[in-house]
């Protein structure tokens, strides 16, 4: 039902970050549209909101549409030294069966913290993982030679000379 790929084998306990790719298998929901997935993290590691864009509960639970979301993708993070080795990450689908009955399945992935010195010794990198977040952050990578691209160009500021014209001159940031 789920599959918990992890981007980096090992995590800095303190200001770590690392990626966690919720696969969601479909041969097992073809008859099931919408589900919720939810993420029980330990004290002292959180997440950002999905990196997919999917709609999200006040409890962060996740809704998706299986029918054509296959996958979710969080940023974990420390913020603060955490005062363990490794801890449990327990990722839980739910989705409605009938009206009234609801069916849940759970796995959990361990992530292991080590510290900085650690971590450039024994880290191991999940190349598929990485990937994926590089396409959730550049949709346009995934899409080469495509017509629907729409190119940006940055800003031109007319430079006008008043009053003000040294407070522009001073402090405009130039992207």
């Amino acid at each position: 039902m789920l599959n918990l790929r992890m981007a980096k084998s090992i995590m800095e306990q303190e200001e770590g970050m690392n990626h966690l790719w919720i696969q969601l298998l479909p041969t097992e929901f073809s008859a099931i549209e919408k589900a919720e997935v939810s993420i029980k993290l330990p004290n002292g590691l959180y997440r950002a909101p999905n990196l997919n864009g999917y709609e999200e509960s006040e409890s962060n639970d996740i809704f998706i549409n299986l029918s054509h979301d296959k996958d979710v993708l969080l940023e974990l993070y420390t913020q603060t030294a955490v005062d363990f080795d490794e801890a449990c990450v327990i990722v839980t689908l739910s989705f409605k069966v009938t009206e009234n009955r609801w069916k849940e399945f759970s796995k959990d992935v361990t992530v292991r913290f080590v510290t900085e010195e650690e971590m450039e010794e024994i880290v191991e990198l999940d190349q598929q993982v990485i990937e994926r977040v590089i396409e959730l952050r550049n949709p346009a990578v995934g899409v080469p030679n495509s017509d629907d691209l729409v190119i940006l160009r940055p800003r031109t500021y007319e430079l006008r000379n008043n009053e003000y014209a040294y407070l522009e001159q001073k402090y405009r940031v130039d992207y």
